[in-house]
């Protein structure tokens, strides 16, 4: 039970608490149907796309959602007050997912399938570049308007609520994909993605921002770039979480190959997807109902160690699993590994750092460890010369490597005293 009275303005930050779980829910139920683990590699594949094609997929999400963040947040630092800026970049996030429903709809059919490809790949790069406009606003309004001791309930009470919401999305999936005729099934899932996440918007305006942010210094062209240069040379602890940071960011290559290895593995039709989609869904709730406690309770640094731990693990699973029944396994960790990520990579980043820098230190993170997800394009030529089993345990090498690292060299920010 969440205690709002013991902190100050309680009734403000009871109304941000729910205002952001919703809106958090409603735009991760949106995401189900089109989620980049169980969905998008499935379009892509029906498309006649090759394993680097569907390598691409979180290749191109993370360098669109991560690479631009670090001009924005410097943009972003010149604004005292954030939600104004928030409500317009929120706004332009939501409307690439209609445009993919219009392009399955509508171009998909007459297009050759290395054209169609494109497209897809094209404005799934525009839907993460639009979402890497708004998330340095957006990740500090809500970091200054959430106390620090409520963000682990929150962000794990978002998943877990649009976690149950994705089970019916699940289902939604697996029939809209098996009863429907190719593409006008991916189309609609497009569509009522978008929908989900204008009805989300609704709870982003409702958002209550009363003071503002503290001063920050504006830096201006080679002075800004001097800046991070200094960050990354000053800050040992920032360094070292970057590491491993960008380990488990290469280990997620194998991401985008989980579904279609089962696919063929064990002869299931497409419609498959959505129940391995609600296996993600279910573990991302039962997860989050611990994760966020002890986020709170003991610090990001933990659950991190865990997301990394339970990649290595779920990469073994996928080369060993003789039966389906085994491989869910797989799903239980993917979910874990990403919910854990959702929960703890950018709020541990913003303990390491002084309030007025945390638009800079997050996107920092972002585009100093994104180019490590062009493993991906990696693992889409290994796949296609030696089949998947090699790409998980690659994936595997690198997640040791990065749990190796936040055990040994990555502090808890929450005992600065011990630094």
């Amino acid at each position: 039970m969440i205690r709002f009275a013991q902190f100050p303005d309680s009734k403000d930050v009871k109304v941000n608490f729910f205002a952001n779980l919703f809106d958090g829910a409603l735009f991760a139920f949106g995401m189900s149907f089109v989620s980049l683990v169980a969905v998008m590699p499935v379009l892509v594949k029906k498309l006649g796309g090759s394993n680097m094609a569907i390598g691409l997929i979180p290749v191109v999400w993370i360098l669109g959602l991560n690479f631009p963040q670090v001009l924005i947040a410097n943009f972003t630092g010149k604004f005292p007050f954030k939600k104004k800026l928030v409500l317009v970049t929120a706004m332009i996030q939501r409307f690439p997912w209609l445009f993919l429903s219009l392009a399955c709809l509508f171009c998909v059919p007459v297009m050759t399938p290395a054209a169609a490809q494109f497209l897809v790949l094209t404005l799934l790069f525009v839907a993460a570049f639009t979402g890497s406009i708004n998330l340095p606003g957006w990740y500090d309004l809500v970091a200054k308007i959430t106390p620090v001791r409520l963000r682990g309930r929150l962000f794990a009470l978002r998943s877990i609520l649009g976690g149950l919401l994705g089970i019916a999305g699940g289902y939604v999936v697996s029939y809209v994909l098996d009863a429907m005729l190719f593409p006008g099934n991916f189309a609609l899932l497009f569509f009522l993605a978008f929908s989900l996440m204008m009805t989300s918007y609704i709870f982003v305006a409702v958002l209550r921002e009363k003071q503002p942010n503290s001063a920050r210094e504006y830096y201006k062209g080679k002075d800004y770039l001097r800046h991070l240069l200094f960050i990354l040379k000053e800050q040992k602890h920032f360094r070292a979480f970057l590491v491993a940071d960008a380990m488990l960011m290469a280990a997620l290559m194998a991401d985008a190959f989980y579904t279609v290895n089962a696919l063929k593995k064990y002869n299931l039709s497409e419609g498959h997807a959505g129940f391995f989609l609600m296996v993600i869904m279910i573990s991302m709730i039962t997860g989050n109902m611990l994760f966020g406690y002890l986020a709170d309770r003991f610090g990001h640094k933990k659950n991190l160690l865990v997301a990394a731990t339970s990649t290595v693990v779920i990469c073994l699973i996928a080369i060993w699993a003789p039966a389906l029944n085994i491989y869910y396994l797989v799903f239980v960790g993917a979910a874990i590994t990403n919910s854990l990520n959702q929960l703890s990579r950018l709020a541990i980043v913003v303990e390491l750092c002084e309030e007025e820098e945390r638009p800079v230190y997050v996107a920092l993170t972002n585009v100093v460890t994104a180019p490590f997800i062009l493993t991906g394009l990696l693992g889409g030529l290994i796949a296609d010369h030696f089949g998947y089993d090699p790409v998980f345990l690659l994936a595997a090498v690198f997640a040791s490597i990065s749990a190796y690292w936040y055990w040994r060299k990555v502090p808890e920010p929450r005992k600065r005293s011990s630094w």
